[in-house]
């Protein structure tokens, strides 16, 4: 039984239990070569977020190690008392949060550097027009505080729920909702010409 439920997981097929991931914790906590599974689900939402928070892909890649490495190691007393994903995410804004202190000077990353990749069929007029519009973008983006930067990370690069983003920003989901909202309805605005 074990065994097709773990392949049904791992196939995206539809389970009968309410709450996968924490049929999977508990299995992780027998045997922790079941965690891969987890770590399949999880490391593209990680990485991500993790990006978008570092701006450089070396170091996205360390840094979702350290999560991932230190998920493993914490999950023998791991309880499970409601989502995974939010007590994962935690892991990741904390080994985040680490590896700023650590360096000497932060500088501000400008949140989509990498969305500047042209088309190699676009004519001259449209990559300047492009060019002038991420600079634009991440002028705005530069006003915004860590706390705004961080909810559109959260649900832009990791991709998570609000009620998820609430837990770890410990506000309401409704808070949370109408604060990312807003938070593009200004950007839209300043956008415009």
């Amino acid at each position: 039984m074990f065994i097709a439920v773990i392949q049904a997981v791992e196939y995206g097929m539809a389970l009968e239990i309410d709450d996968e991931d924490g049929f999977l914790l508990h299995e992780v906590q027998q045997n922790p070569e079941v965690f891969t599974i987890l770590y399949r689900r999880y490391l593209p939402r990680v990485y991500r977020y993790l990006f978008f928070k570092t701006g450089n892909p070396d170091d996205a890649e360390e840094l979702t190690s350290q999560v991932f490495l230190a998920a493993l190691e914490r999950m023998p007393h791991y309880q499970h008392r409601g989502q995974f994903s939010t007590w994962l995410f935690s892991i990741a804004r904390n080994k985040a949060a680490d590896f700023y202190r650590s360096q000497y000077a932060r500088t501000r990353y400008k949140f989509l550097q990498f969305a500047s990749v042209n088309d190699p069929e676009d004519d001259p007029l449209t990559r300047v027009i492009q060019g002038e519009n991420l600079e634009k973008l991440n002028e705005l983006l530069s006003l915004l505080t860590d706390d705004e930067i961080e909810i559109l990370r959260l649900r832009l690069a990791a991709k998570l729920q609000f009620s998820e983003i609430a837990a770890l920003l410990k506000r309401k989901p409704s808070s949370v909702k109408m604060a990312y909202y807003r938070l593009l309805t200004r950007l839209a605005n300043g956008m415009e010409p």
